[in-house]
């Protein structure tokens, strides 16, 4: 009889230890590593909330005139008439024809971004460009001039503050209305892509 009371204790002790203690230390252990997890959350909320705000005053602090220039270098939209007239506007500061604009009208539109689903497998856009944080806008015109003066309307368009890539130029002699030929103007066809945030 004295052996039987510290067995049945001995074994209602194991018992609690595996039903109600340990799984309970399992909790608290992962509660642990939740709460440092969280901690961990909360500083580097912090640290980001500090560096938001130190953001935002420097944005704060740049002039009104230097925010709309960066708005003009890398506008939020294609704004594609804004830069037709500009090209326009440098072409006629050295009298200078221009004709033939034309551009992608899916660039307008914007790209197609919905994605096939079939059997929850999502199938990926075959165009890479459409994952850039930029679009890009691709448009070709003909200007006609002597060379001298398409090399300054070059030199104007790259200073341009919007941002426009040339990609392909070229040219040839074009007849004049008299059957004549001009050899000193040529007709150039430019192909050029400027750029816009998504």
């Amino acid at each position: 009889m004295k052996l039987i009371t510290p067995i049945l204790f001995l074994t209602i002790t194991i018992v609690l230890f595996f039903v109600v203690i340990d799984p309970l230390y399992g909790d608290v252990k992962q509660l642990r590593t939740d709460v440092s997890t969280y901690n961990t959350a909360l500083n580097n909320s912090t640290e980001l909330q500090k560096t938001r705000d130190s953001l935002v005053n420097i944005y704060k602090d740049v002039k009104t005139e230097d925010k709309e220039r960066l708005i003009h270098l890398l506008p939020s939209t294609i704004g594609n008439i804004e830069l037709i007239l500009e090209i326009e506007k440098i072409a006629n500061l050295h009298g200078m024809p221009i004709g033939n604009i034309r551009f992608d009208t899916k660039s307008l539109e914007g790209k197609d971004t919905t994605n096939t689903k079939t059997d929850n497998i999502v199938v990926a856009e075959s165009d890479p460009t459409s994952y850039l944080p930029y679009g890009i806008f691709p448009m070709d015109f003909i200007i006609e001039g002597r060379y001298d003066t398409f090399i300054e309307f070059l030199k104007d368009l790259e200073q341009n503050l919007r941002l426009v890539d040339i990609k392909s130029v070229s040219f040839s002699v074009p007849a004049s209305s008299g059957g004549t030929v001009d050899s000193s103007i040529y007709r150039y066809s430019v192909k050029v892509e400027t750029y816009w945030l998504k």
